[in-house]
């Protein structure tokens, strides 16, 4: 009554590719284990690997000028085999029956180039591929009036992706309070300003949704549910509604230049 007991224990292996690009790469079992509840997590394994920026476009020497040569992507992956099990079918072959096994593959794009030669831009945009091996397929059973969930194993993959952008610039403001043959306290201020709007889009992926029909007991129509049938895999249902957003921001930075009391410093 006084004791919730767990055990948990891991595994890791992780390893760097050098070259250009470098690739990392790390393996990692995990296990926790109450002995209260008699259940039992594992990941066996999470797989996480990544391979570093890379500038198609860029020149073999020299810097990187305007909006083709500053194009970089990246490529990351994770994939998992979570377990969710008991005590008594620990190490036995049920335990894989409900096992939730996914992977997303994700490839984030952007570049930055200069306009009027005082305004800084940046364009991004970030695409993803999720594989999943489970899956979901819901109806309304009539005869017990109640929705029905059932379990599909198999392979099925959706494709989402995001876009981005934003304009900026930075303000200098020099305001000296000392003349020449002056010592004042306060030197000079300088002011700092960063201001700033970004544009982000997230489109709808409603096309990875169905619908089915919830019917009275005289076979008549009276709704239409809505469901994905990613929702019961790993890495969960792609975003179903449409957003556009742009955000303002301005920081102020004050500085003061001040003459410190110890003359001799």
């Amino acid at each position: 009554s006084f004791l919730n007991n767990t055990l948990a224990s891991s595994i890791s292996y992780s390893k760097t590719f050098q070259g250009e690009p470098q690739v990392n790469m790390s393996l990692t079992a995990t296990h926790s284990q109450n002995t209260q509840t008699e259940q039992v997590n594992l990941t066996l394994p999470t797989l996480q690997a990544s391979v570093s920026r890379v500038f198609p476009f860029a020149p073999k020497v020299g810097s990187k000028k305007g909006i083709i040569q500053n194009i970089n992507l990246q490529y990351n992956v994770r994939g998992e085999n979570r377990i969710v099990t008991t005590d008594s079918l620990f190490f036995k072959s049920e335990m894989f029956d409900d096992a939730r096994i996914g992977m997303r593959h994700s490839v984030p794009i952007s570049t930055n180039f200069k306009v009027f030669n005082y305004f800084s831009v940046g364009a991004s945009a970030n695409f993803d591929e999720t594989w999943t091996l489970n899956t979901i397929d819901r109806s309304y059973d009539t005869v017990n009036n109640e929705t029905v969930t059932e379990d599909v194993t198999g392979f099925d993959a959706y494709r989402t992706y995001n876009f981005g952008a934003n304009i900026g610039t930075t303000v200098y403001g020099f305001f000296p309070f000392e003349k020449e043959g002056e010592n004042k306290k306060i030197k000079a201020i300088r002011h700092v300003m960063r201001p700033n709007i970004n544009y982000n889009v997230n489109p709808a992926f409603d096309r990875y949704y169905d619908t089915f029909e919830v019917t009275d007991i005289n076979g008549q129509t009276v709704r239409e549910d809505e469901f994905s049938r990613f929702e019961g895999s790993l890495f969960g249902a792609p975003n179903k509604t449409y957003s556009s957003a742009i955000g303002l921001s301005l920081g102020n930075n004050i500085e003061a230049k001040v003459r410190d009391r110890d003359s001799t410093k």
